[in-house]
This record gives C-alpha cells, structure tokens and sequence, in this order.
C-alpha cells in the first residue's frame, strides 16, 4: 500500500538484511565491525575533506540499524572506501522534511532499527580510495538504491560540488524543503507486491 508522508510517496518495508549483504558482498563490501569505525570515519574525513560524526555515533546508529556502515578492502588490511547510509523511520521521514533529522546524531525512533519499518533512507556519504574502491562506490550506489532501498524516498546533503554532481547524475534533485542543502530522489520502484 502507497503512503504518503506529507506528500511524498513511499513504500515502507522492511529490510531483507542478507539480501544487501549478499549484494553489497558481490562488489567486495561488507559491514564494517565495531573495531574499524574509527578507521573508516578518519579515512572518510580524509576523502571527503570535512568533519563528519564521530565513530562512536556511526557504530551506536550502525548496532540500531543492522546495515549502515560499509567499508570496502581486504580484512586485516587497510580500508579503501566507505559507504553510509542510514534507514529512516515514518518518524524519520516526518523529521527530514521539517529539517528536524540529524544525520550526525539522529534521535532512535528516527531509525528505521533492524527488523523494523523503513519510510526512506538517509546517504551519509561514499567514496573511494582506489580506483577499484571508486568503481565499487558506483556499484554499491546502485545496488542500495535500487535493490535495498529502492521503494523508498532516498536524502543526501550536497555539501560538495562533486557530491551534487554525482548526485545529479543518479536522478537526484534539491528537496526544496528540510535541511539546508538537502536533496532528494523520490522511490524508484514499485514493491512487488503491496504490504496489507
């Protein structure tokens, strides 16, 4: 059944978590452990050139969510890339639009938690850095925002020039409401079949 949340249309489910691990596992990603958080934010910080929420807020909403932080790199060696994404609540959804919703410290009901009903979902930030990772970047974007989240509204703040870019090219557009610099995509699919 269609939802509207104050205009907007989603589809809310909820998350099949093996299905965007095997996903995510075929272009070389995997969940990041509690141990490589730090390694994964400083590394983020590094590639993306700007402060972002500390591992210790990454690794809490991570334990919520059961899917939010990915790193991709061999085990044991160093991380080459990072992709955050963050599954929003009803609540959530209602908190983006009123520019309520924190992604550098989201309040708990404003997750979607493990097992729980997903209204949209939040892209903290990807990036790569190696060629190879940059190219799993790419396949991950695709993977998640199609497969994993794809009935879902999807939200990115376009805080770099490159960032609005990329986001662009995917089918992005400036929300027009919530956060400053917030950008959108609406669901990109339909559910198989409709919740009853």
């Amino acid at each position: 059944m269609t939802k509207t949340v104050g205009e907007l249309e989603t589809y809310p489910f909820v998350l099949n978590r093996d299905e965007i691990i095997k996903g995510m596992g075929a272009f070389g990603w995997r969940l990041a452990k509690p141990s490589e958080h730090t390694e994964m934010m400083a590394l983020a910080e590094k590639l993306l050139n700007s402060e972002l929420t500390s591992a210790e807020t990454i690794n809490w909403i991570n334990s919520v969510t059961g899917s939010t932080s990915w790193i991709f790199g061999t085990p044991g060696e160093a991380i080459e890339g990072i992709f955050i994404i963050v599954p929003v609540s009803p609540d959530g959804l209602k908190a983006i639009q009123s520019g309520d919703f924190d992604p550098s410290g989201p309040e708990k009901e404003h997750l979607a938690a493990l097992g729980q009903t997903c209204a949209g979902v939040y892209v903290g930030a990807y990036a790569g850095a190696t060629h190879e990772a940059r190219k799993a970047v790419m396949m991950a974007t695709v993977t998640m925002r199609v497969d994993g989240y794809g009935q879902v509204p999807a939200f990115a703040r376009g805080a770099t020039d490159d960032g609005v870019r990329s986001m662009e090219s995917i089918g992005f557009h400036p929300a027009g409401f919530g956060a400053d610099k917030l950008w959108m995509q609406p669901p990109v699919r339909r559910p198989k079949q409709d919740a009853a």
